[in-house]
């Protein structure tokens, strides 16, 4: 590359200083957005991995029971009969201490003492003061954060309330448990002390092991039906199984912003190429070849992807921190809960985000670079060759639609690919944008005929954007992308909104709900005495039972709800396909179970299929499925049991819920204070609610989850501001000499700055209806496809006017208000220094 032509190019940008700080601008702001969706999806990732390495320690495997209780004796056979040595049983629960809730793990001393913990041993806890944890009834070890908190210290008693009464426990030792160690913030004890003061005698919560592949498939052939074996490891691949849709969903909205960028690239890569046509036909002349001037482009665009992508990095780094909280309580409503952690930026992060920046500016400048290598020295330096040879209407228009129909192939030919579906949306955007230029060229032509552009200043402003398309154009196309995306998320949001609205309403089957709140061992149980009491209060015509459970379901651990028998318990579901007059008789019989739609789209399951189940006392069994019924509550999907058919393979008949019914003539806030009075009698805490407020709060939830979606439509929006800010700046003072003209033949300032707001508000109203035909399309892809392929479920579209509307006038204001600075520059121009240029 010739010195002479980096040196050009150089003062080129240092005299265009306003263009060449936005367009850097707007490739950091597409960077960042990709960088901060990236810090935010693996710091979540990082959390929960965290907080099974805290669970686990040093183990990588867990036994656990179907009813969360485990006899002392399999503990025994493992460690004896078995010989696993490496091996720990644990009794888990809460208790309060001052009314604060804390954690209680009793193990055995002897095991613990053989256990290497590695990097996760905590200080202060030596063989000796494990020893003394048998000897010493009701001795403890707690953190050192919790010693400080209470003010105590080694050999002071605490007084705890328990889900069984009131205990007495003596400090033995204090640790000092560091980050992500096994113990950390959990109080220490022996089996028995634990066992006590728990209420928990002669049962373990779980047994942890550290097992060879080999080890473990033995064992899991082994174990009796009621018990489970599960690796760390597997938990870790759920939790990436059940958010990987929603991490690609958030990283195609990060790639929107950058695809918004490269049609800001190619707008500034045009600008510059025809800014210089002068130059460059002089370079033409004197020895320059077309294929230096070809590579000169690339190195600009190169530099200014680096350069962006650079300073995006480090926007990236601020923005990571806020989009965290947002997708750590996402996940935790939809998923598991996460508690936020520290963003870490990797150098794969770093370098993956610089490498698709880079790819991207660079692809978008091969079409001006070309066009500039290809053109004669005298075509170079005529500016209305420029404009006309980027008016090709009938061949982009094709081009646009071969896109958007390939993309449609690729939708019907990609089976269940979620990357796929988001490729094809791609696609279909990209088409589409190449119509969005012989669009306006027609509606332009349109609105010839129209009173307003008749007049002097709008004829004028017609005239300006046809004869400027290669600029306005592209500005009109950043634009229309950035807002169809929110057209497109609006409209999907809203049907997906309005979908699960109708879904609650047919689900709450009852008038009221009662619901026991988690013991302090976290499990939810309604005293027995809560269904005959139910049954006997004025007002009430139906009681319902429920409870939750995980089951085994084709080697799958999937979420239960055990129904039981009401009158009105099988009409709130609604079944998709099939008969559902059939499947919900032979479920209110008890014959068959039902199988949400999520669980039934991964699994491949259809009405009258059998499903593999694990039960307790029968062992491995199947099952038939009546019916596959619409459910939002989860994108893992679940099963519903009768409890007449549950009953017969599981031996717990614990409910957790209750669902109310009224009479016709009862008054639900009589029914709601003797359900009241009824949970301060009956032991336990128990819930009253009604469905209006389920409702609400699932739709407050609902909203809350979409949050994030809608901080990434900002972002997507500013970047195209900034690129259409740029645009319309190189485009207004590109023509100052025009302008000078205008003012020189009578115009006043005040006209010409209505003239360049007027074209300005042009560009925008025409971006803003050539958005809503793609938001729409858009909107059914994301319904029909990306939702589907990422949750399982379905939903019916809704189209909301408002929403169109909307879009139209946020882009006339984004393009007015992206003129306003230009327009300023233009109004105090000196009439004699423009007119001194010509």
């Amino acid at each position: 590359m010739s010195p002479l032509l980096l040196r050009s190019s150089r003062r080129f940008f240092i005299r265009h200083p306003w263009q060449l700080g936005l367009t850097l601008l707007s490739i950091a702001l597409g960077t960042a957005v990709m960088v901060a969706v990236d810090l935010a999806n693996s710091a979540a990732t990082r959390s929960f991995d965290r907080s099974i390495d805290v669970l686990s320690g040093p183990m990588s495997h867990e036994i656990t029971a179907a009813d969360g209780s485990i006899a002392e004796d399999v503990y025994r056979t493992l460690r004896l009969d078995r010989r696993l040595r490496r091996t720990l049983p644990l009794v888990e629960g809460r208790i309060e201490i001052n009314g604060d809730s804390q954690e209680v793990v009793g193990t055995d001393p002897f095991a613990l003492t053989g256990m290497d913990l590695g990097a996760s041993a905590p200080s202060g806890l030596e063989g000796d003061t494990l020893r003394t944890l048998l000897t010493e009834p009701g001795g403890v070890v707690i953190p050192q954060s919790l010693a400080r908190t209470l003010g105590i210290g080694k050999g002071d008693t605490l007084t705890a309330t328990t889900n069984v009464g009131t205990a007495r426990l003596r400090v033995l030792a204090i640790t000092d448990p560091g980050p992500g160690s096994w113990l950390a913030d959990r109080i220490l004890a022996d089996i028995a002390t634990a066992q006590d003061v728990l209420g928990k005698p002669g049962s373990l919560s779980r047994i942890q092991l550290k097992l060879t592949d080999a080890e473990a498939a033995a064992l899991d052939d082994s174990l009796p039906a009621a018990l489970q074996l599960e690796a760390y490891q597997q938990k870790q691949a759920t939790f990436a199984e059940m958010t990987e849709a929603f991490r690609v969903n958030l990283a195609a909205m990060s790639l929107l912003a950058v695809l918004v960028g490269v049609f800001l690239v190619y707008n500034t890569m045009t600008f510059a190429a025809l800014q210089r046509r002068q130059a460059f036909a002089v370079m033409r002349m004197t020895g320059a070849s077309g294929g230096q001037l070809f590579r000169l482009l690339l190195v600009e665009a190169g530099a200014l992807g680096l350069i962006g992508s650079a300073i995006g990095v480090a926007l990236g780094m601020a923005l990571g921190q806020g989009l965290l909280v947002l997708v750590s309580r996402t996940i935790s409503d939809l998923y598991v809960e996460i508690s936020p952690t520290q963003i870490d930026l990797a150098p794969a992060m770093v370098l993956r985000s610089v490498a698709i920046t880079l790819f991207a500016v660079l692809a978008a400048t091969l079409v001006p670079a070309r066009s500039v290598a290809r053109a004669a020295p005298v075509i170079a330096e005529r500016r209305s060759q420029q404009e006309t040879g980027g008016r090709t209407p009938w061949l982009l228009l094709s081009a646009g639609v071969a896109g958007m129909l390939a993309s449609l192939v690729l939708i019907a030919l990609s089976g269940q690919s979620l990357v796929a579906g988001f490729s094809a949306l791609f696609v279909f955007v990209v088409g589409y944008s190449l119509c969005i230029p012989p669009l306006m060229l027609a509606l332009l032509r349109g609105c010839e005929p129209l009173p307003l552009f008749r007049r002097s200043i709008g004829r004028l402003a017609l005239r300006g954007v046809q004869s400027s398309l290669s600029r306005t154009g592209l500005a009109t196309v950043a634009l229309a992308i950035a807002v169809s995306a929110t057209v497109g998320v609006g409209l999907m949001t809203g049907s997906f909104r309005a979908s699960v609205a109708d879904w609650l309403d047919t689900t709450l089957g009852s008038d009221l709900y009662v619901s026991a709140a988690a013991d302090s061992q976290g499990e939810r149980r309604l005293d027995t005495a809560w269904l005959k009491a139910a049954n006997n209060v004025p007002g009430v015509s139906d009681v319902s039972t429920g409870s939750n459970r995980d089951l085994q379901i084709n080697g799958e651990t999937v979420r239960a709800l055990v129904l039981g028998a009401a009158r009105h318990s099988a009409r709130g579901f609604e079944f998709i396909g099939g008969n559902p007059e059939a499947a919900r008789q032979q479920f209110s019989e008890g014959r068959a179970l039902i199988v949400s739609e999520p669980l039934s789209y991964r699994q491949g399951i259809s009405a009258g299929d059998r499903v593999r189940v694990r039960s307790v006392t029968s062992g491995n069994i199947t099952l038939p499925v009546a019916g596959i019924y619409r459910d939002y509550s989860s994108s893992r999907g679940m099963v519903v049991l009768p409890r007449l058919l549950y009953e017969r393979h599981w031996p717990d008949r614990d409910v957790s819920n209750l669902g109310i019914s009224l009479a016709a003539d009862a008054r639900i806030d009589d029914v709601i204070g003797a359900l009241q009075a009824l949970a301060a009698r009956l032991p336990g805490d128990a819930e009253v609610i009604s469905n209006r407020a389920i409702r609400d709060s699932s739709l407050a939830i609902f909203d809350r989850t979409f949050v994030i979606t809608d901080v990434l439509k900002v972002l997507v929006i500013l970047v195209a501001f900034i690129g259409v800010f740029s645009a319309l700046m190189a485009l207004f003072l590109e023509k100052g000499r025009e302008f000078a003209v205008l003012r020189a033949t009578g115009m006043t300032p005040g006209q010409l700055q209505r003239l360049v707001l007027s074209q300005a508000a042009l560009v925008g109203l025409l971006a803003g209806l050539l958005s809503v035909p793609l938001g729409g399309v858009l909107s059914e892809i994301l319904i029909d496809v990306i939702n589907r392929r990422s949750f399982g479920w379905t939903m019916q579209s809704h189209f909301f006017p408002a929403i169109a509307l909307e879009a139209v006038l946020l882009s006339i204001v984004a393009a007015l208000l992206a003129a306003l600075y230009p327009t300023r520059r233009i109004g105090t121009a000196s009439l004699r220094d423009r007119l001194a240029g010509l």
